[in-house]
C-alpha cells in the first residue's frame, strides 16, 4: 500500500486536537502515514511527540480554505485523508478508508460523523446527522471526515470545503463511497440558537457551490431529503423522536430560507466562521 497524508485543519481545540493525534498515532495502519499536517493559528497548540506530526503556522486564521489550501501545497502523496481537529475518531479507523485506496474508480471516501453528548441539545443533532447517515447510504456527500486523491493543489475561497471537494473528484471522473464504519463523534452546538446558526452557515455555502460551479450536493436534493426523512421515521422508537423531529424540520426550512434569501439578496456567505 502507498502512503498517505492526513490534513487537520485546527482553531481553539487544543484538548480535542490532542487526543485525535494520540489516536491517529496508535492506529494499526499509522506506519503507512507519510506525514500528518496540522494547521492552526494558535499560540498555545500541544502536539504530540511525533516525526510525523508537522504543524503550519498560519499568522491569522483566515478560514478552513486557507487551511486546506496551505495543508496541500506540503502533501505529495495520492491520497489525503481530511479530519475537523474536534472529532474523537474510533480506534484503528484508518484501515476502513485504505481498503479503498487501490480501487481505480474511487476518488472520495466519505466518513460518517456522529454527534457528540457534550450539550444538551445532542438529541437534536443526532437526529440530523442520522438523517446525514441515510443520505449518504443513498447518495454520498462531502463531509468533515473523508479522504480524497489529490486531483487539484489549489484551493479556493469557500465555506462549503468538503463538498467543493466532492465537487471536483466528481468532475475528475471519480466516484464517491460512503464508508460508515469510519467514524467519529463531531462536537456540536451548544444551544439551539447556535444550532440554527450553524445550519444556516452550512446552507449558504451549498448555495455559493451551486451558484458558483453549477454542482448540487445531495443534501440540496429535495428527492434525496426525502428518502433519508422516511428511512428515519421508519426506524424511530417513540413519539418524543418524531416530536423532536418536527421541531427540527421547522428549524431547516427557517434555516434554508434565511440562506437562500441572505445569499440571493446580499450575497453573503460565511468564509471563516465563529465558533458557536
Amino acid at each position: 500500500m502507498k502512503k498517505f497524508s492526513l490534513l487537520i485543519p485546527s482553531y481553539k481545540e487544543k484538548e480535542r486536537l490532542y487526543n485525535l493525534l494520540k489516536i491517529i498515532l496508535k492506529d494499526r495502519n499509522a506506519n503507512k502515514i507519510d506525514k500528518i499536517f496540522v494547521i492552526s493559528p494558535d499560540n498555545d497548540i500541544i502536539l504530540p511527540n511525533s516525526k510525523k506530526i508537522f504543524l503550519i503556522k498560519e499568522k491569522s486564521r483566515k478560514g478552513k480554505y486557507f487551511a486546506i489550501k496551505l495543508g496541500l501545497k506540503k502533501i505529495k502523496t495520492e491520497w489525503v485523508i481530511l479530519l475537523s481537529s474536534d472529532l474523537k475518531m474510533r480506534k484503528n479507523f484508518l484501515k476502513f478508508f485504505t481498503k479503498h485506496f487501490n480501487n481505480p474508480k474511487i476518488g472520495m471516501i466519505i466518513g460518517r460523523p456522529i454527534a457528540d453528548k457534550n450539550s444538551k441539545i445532542y438529541p437534536f443533532s443526532k437526529i440530523i446527522w442520522d438523517l446525514h447517515h441515510f443520505l449518504c447510504l443513498k447518495e454520498p456527500k462531502g463531509t468533515e471526515i473523508c479522504a480524497f486523491r489529490k486531483v487539484f493543489n489549489n484551493f479556493p475561497k469557500v465555506s462549503a470545503d468538503e463538498v467543493f471537494i466532492e465537487y471536483k473528484i466528481k468532475k475528475s471522473g471519480f466516484s464517491l463511497v460512503y464508508e460508515p464504519n469510519a467514524y467519529g463523534y463531531t462536537k456540536i452546538p451548544y444551544t439551539i440558537i447556535n444550532f440554527f446558526i450553524q445550519r444556516k452557515r452550512c446552507f449558504l455555502g451549498h448555495i455559493f457551490i451551486r451558484e458558483k460551479y453549477g454542482f448540487t450536493t445531495s443534501s440540496m436534493k429535495l428527492e434525496k431529503i426525502f428518502y433519508s426523512l422516511v428511512t428515519w421515521i421508519m426506524n424511530v422508537k417513540s413519539l418524543s423522536e418524531l416530536l423532536k423531529m418536527f421541531v427540527i424540520l421547522q428549524l431547516e426550512v427557517i434555516a434554508r430560507i434565511s440562506a437562500f434569501f441572505e445569499y440571493m439578496l446580499f450575497k453573503k456567505r460565511e468564509i471563516m466562521w465563529k465558533k458557536i
